[in-house]
Parts: C-alpha cells; sequence; structure tokens
C-alpha cells in the first residue's frame, strides 16, 4: 500500500533473495546392513526394524502406532511425539499428506504377528492432541511399547540402537562381508533405504512422494534426485520399442 501511495519508493523486500534450503546427498544403506540390522534386533523390536526398512514410516510414526489386525497396509492416523522435556503424547503426522496408508508385505504382516504374540501390546494412559483444539487423555494400545510397558521415548531408543549397531557389524563380520552399518545411522536412514529401493524399482517421484508422506513431490525430487539421475539412461530403449519397427 505505502509503494503504490507513492509513500516509499520500493518494496523493502525486493532484490532480496530467499536463503537456499541446502539438502544433503542421501546415501541409501546397503541391503545387506539393512538385513544385518533386521536379524540383530532385539526380539521385542525386530517386527519394528522391520516394519521400518520395509514401510519407510517416521520414527513417530512407528512408536505411535496402534494395535490393529495385521493387514496389507498400515494406515498412519498419528505419530508419537517426543518432547526435551516433558512426557510423550501423540500429535497429528508431520504433513497433511502424512496421513496414509503404506502397503507391507506379508513378511512384515507375519512379524508383526510373531512380535504381538511375545510381546502383546501394551495399553498406555497418554495425552492425545491430533485435535489441538480439544486434547484429551485416553488409553491408546500401542504396538510397540519400552521394556517398562511405556511409550517407547528417544533416549532410551538411541541406546536400544546404538547397540542393535554394534551386532549388526559383528554379524556382518562373522559372515565375511566387507559391508558395514556406516557410524551415525539411524532408523530415519531405513526410510531412505526404503526409498531407494522404491527408485531403483521404476517408482516415481509421486508414488514414492505419497508412500513417504511428503507435503509435496518437489521435496521428494530435491532429497532424491541423484538417485533418480543415477540410474541407467533408458530413454532411447523406450523410443526404440516404439519406433523400432518404422520401415
Amino acid at each position: 500500500m505505502a509503494h503504490q501511495e507513492g509513500i516509499i519508493p520500493k518494496y523493502p523486500w525486493e532484490g532480496l533473495k530467499p536463503p537456499e534450503v541446502f539438502y544433503p546427498e542421501i546415501h541409501p544403506l546397503d541391503p545387506e546392513a539393512v538385513k544385518a540390522l533386521i536379524v540383530t534386533a532385539s526380539p521385542r523390536y525386530r517386527a519394528l526394524v522391520r516394519q521400518a526398512a520395509s514401510t519407510g514410516l517416521r520414527q513417530g510414526e512407528l512408536f505411535g502406532q496402534e494395535d490393529d489386525e495385521p493387514a496389507e497396509t498400515v494406515s498412519v492416523k498419528h505419530q508419537l511425539v517426543g518432547p526435551d522435556k516433558g512426557v510423550p503424547y501423540l500429535g497429528e503426522p508431520k504433513t497433511r499428506q502424512s496421513y496414509r496408508a503404506v502397503p507391507q508385505g506379508q513378511s512384515v504382516v507375519d512379524e508383526i504377528e510373531v512380535h504381538r504374540k511375545n510381546f502383546p501390546p501394551g495399553v498406555v494412559y497418554i495425552e492425545d492432541r491430533t485435535n489441538p483444539r480439544k486434547p484429551v487423555w485416553r488409553h491408546a494400545r500401542l504396538l510397540y511399547t519400552s521394556e517398562t510397558g511405556g511409550a517407547i521415548r528417544r533416549g532410551s531408543w538411541a541406546k536400544v540402537w546404538a547397540r542393535n549397531i554394534k551386532r549388526a557389524n559383528a554379524y556382518l563380520a562373522k559372515s565375511g562381508s566387507k559391508v558395514r552399518v556406516p557410524e551415525g545411522t539411524t532408523l530415519h536412514d531405513l526410510r531412505h533405504f526404503y526409498a531407494s529401493v522404491l527408485i531403483r524399482s521404476g517408482a516415481t517421484p509421486k508414488q514414492v512422494q505419497m508412500r513417504l508422506g511428503h507435503a509435496k513431490p518437489s521435496i521428494t525430487l530435491n532429497v532424491y534426485t541423484h538417485l533418480w539421475e543415477a540410474e541407467a539412461d533408458r530413454t532411447a530403449d523406450m523410443m526404440e520399442a516404439v519406433l523400432s519397427d518404422v520401415p
């Protein structure tokens, strides 16, 4: 308004460039490393690790799962939020697109069934803030719980995961493999592994975005574009398949 009325010569933001968002290049885990992490996971969390690698769910989405009958899809309706201070609570998924149904294979369904029998899901009294205007305390039957039967906290999980990595690397070394789980690997790296498998299997950016629950396809491309670029260029073969028989 001030600019239009001639009070100021130009808009204050003219000539300013928005800060460039930097996306570090993702190096997906080797399949051998992922298999070792699953095989050597503690019995209580083996299904969780397998499901993380097979569905690409975020850590909070995994920790916040409620106990439903094993199905060919897992529905993401909320996530477990672990604040730096205070107790965990159930909150809204990260983005609107994070409300989704992700297909999962029979091996994952079977693993969850074994988990359910060995570690019956625990009922946890927890605050549900999925409706920020009307938070409520309720009993949630969480599929994965801590060794004390409560919601999994980030601090305790970090220790569990660190031990898992050590066991996985020992397993790989004993088997004669040169592959190792890199230092600094987190559960989130299984999400990147999931995305990389989809990309190498021919999934489109939109498909990967929908499975990961990214807010928009551009985020998916910014994070994983180098993986698509790394795939062999088959465009010439595609055209040959259509036009090679032209006399």
